[in-house]
């Protein structure tokens, strides 16, 4: 009888200790969410590192076309061409909704906002929707541009989304493009193409706006008083 008393008391702890099944799938369903959220976030990691070094790789020859700098977490490039500082960005649509990238010559011509856009036609066959936008009703006249030409700059341009604008606000005049993918980015050439045309809708615009006209870049800087002094 003791040895038996002892076998019941050892059972009824035994069940006392043993988990419920419940919990037990509790326990190993939180278990396989963890490793879940741990994959999760490698996976993250991992393809952000992989989106940056995408991103480096298609911008690094922008910035070495225009002598500047490459800013990854802007996913930015900034320099100088032809002795205007210009820059390009890949940027959020409005609300978020898809990316753009935008070519920047910085031209504070003071004046009027002005906006020219291209977009698809529904009909593939038909020629892109174009307008231009501006509160001076005669200042596409007096910029004189033959846009079809400068949209030749896009590639592409009668399927893409793209616009030429002037803000007088941040002083820029932006080639704004949407991008079919996260890495719709324009190739050396072509950016340096697209800068040239901002450039040359510049000058216009200022003759536009009555804005005087930037002196031309020198091609060596002007010697200081110190330079000018005979060495002693």
């Amino acid at each position: 009888m003791r040895w038996g008393t002892v076998s019941a008391v050892d059972a009824a702890v035994g069940d006392e200790t043993s988990l419920n099944p419940y919990v037990s799938a509790t326990l190993a369903m939180c278990g396989v969410l963890a490793l879940s959220l741990a994959g999760t976030a490698y996976l993250a990691v991992a393809f952000n590192r992989r989106a940056k070094t995408d991103l480096a790789a298609a911008l690094g020859p922008l910035a070495e076309a225009i002598g500047g700098q490459v800013d990854l977490d802007s996913a930015a490039v900034s320099g100088r061409h032809l002795g205007e500082l210009v820059a390009g960005q890949v940027a959020n649509g409005p609300g978020g909704i898809g990316r753009l990238f935008h070519v920047d010559v910085i031209d504070a011509a003071g004046g009027t906002r002005w906006e020219w856009s291209s977009l698809p036609s529904k009909d593939r066959e038909a020629a892109p929707i174009r307008s231009f936008e501006s509160d001076d009703p005669g200042l596409e006249e007096r910029l004189n541009q033959d846009w079809a030409a400068l949209a030749e700059t896009v590639p592409g341009a009668a399927q893409a989304r793209f616009g030429f604008l002037y803000e007088p606000g941040p002083g820029h005049l932006r080639l704004s493009r949407a991008m079919r993918s996260r890495n719709d980015i324009p190739d050396a050439p072509t950016f340096l193409r697209q800068i040239d045309a901002l450039v040359g809708i510049g000058r216009a615009n200022r003759r536009a706006q009555g804005a005087p006209l930037p002196l031309a870049p020198t091609a060596e800087p002007l010697p200081s008083r110190r330079d000018d002094r005979a060495d002693p």
